[in-house]
């Protein structure tokens, strides 16, 4: 085996020491940090506020059919018309 000279060796060691470095601040004191917090419970409203409006999802089927039918027509097109190519 091929021995490497000396300054890759310092750029491969110091390339694994700093990625050991950011896993450690990663996830070494999440635990740490997660345990002296404490969390603060959230207040719940006393009256129901029935002017948000949520987003609708009535035509989703309809989109979902016109994109499938998109892809796939051209496709059993193709596969109809190589078929009846290779038979003349």
């Amino acid at each position: 085996m091929k021995k490497k000279p000396t300054h890759s060796r310092k750029v491969i060691f110091l390339t694994i020491g700093i990625m050991l470095v950011f896993l450690g601040a990663a996830f070494g004191f999440s635990s740490v940090t997660s345990q002296s917090a404490t969390p603060t419970p959230t207040p719940l409203p006393t009256e129901v506020d029935i002017t948000l409006e949520v987003g609708s999802t009535d035509g989703i089927l309809i989109w979902a059919v016109l994109i499938t039918l998109i892809i796939i027509v051209p496709a059993i097109w193709h596969l109809l018309l190589s078929a009846k190519n290779k038979a003349n």
